[in-house]
């Protein structure tokens, strides 16, 4: 593979979705309806932005609800559920609601801390399954 073909298809690539697979607190006709759209660079940029205070520092709650409102998306359609006017409303949505919403967009965007060594879990499966291992030695050459 050339350097042209991986930026094809990492411009290729489609954004990871997560399905909010619980009930949300009182809402029990949002059940099955709702999902966390990725997150880009630019949206978690514009997400911090809009969670900046006068004085220049950030209010993390507003850019959970920013982020959230970047994210969450009708299942079915793809369609954003909130605008980025949004932002203070969502914020004071409760913590019952903001907090599991705002975790799983960290989730799926890759923005936990642990991202990197999630990422390199699901890696090792996928190569040892794909390369042709015909004795310890290359599996050990492998997992180096």
């Amino acid at each position: 593979m050339n350097a042209f073909e991986a930026r094809t298809l990492l411009f290729q690539r489609k954004l990871a979705i997560k399905d909010v697979d619980w009930s949300i607190p009182g809402l029990p006709e949002l059940d099955n309806q709702l999902a966390i759209l990725e997150l880009g660079a630019d949206q978690t940029g514009l997400s911090a932005k809009l969670a900046e205070k006068p004085d220049g520092t950030t209010d993390n709650i507003l850019a959970m609800a920013a982020s959230v409102c970047f994210a969450l998306v009708m299942r079915d359609t793809k369609e954003r559920v909130f605008s980025d006017r949004d932002v203070e409303a969502v914020a004071s949505l409760g913590a019952s609601v903001l907090k599991p919403l705002g975790d799983l967009v960290v989730e799926v965007s890759g923005l936990a801390s642990n991202a990197l060594e999630d990422a390199k879990k699901n890696l090792r499966p996928t190569l040892v399954q794909d390369l042709s291992i015909s004795s310890v030695e290359n599996l050990a050459a492998v997992s180096q």
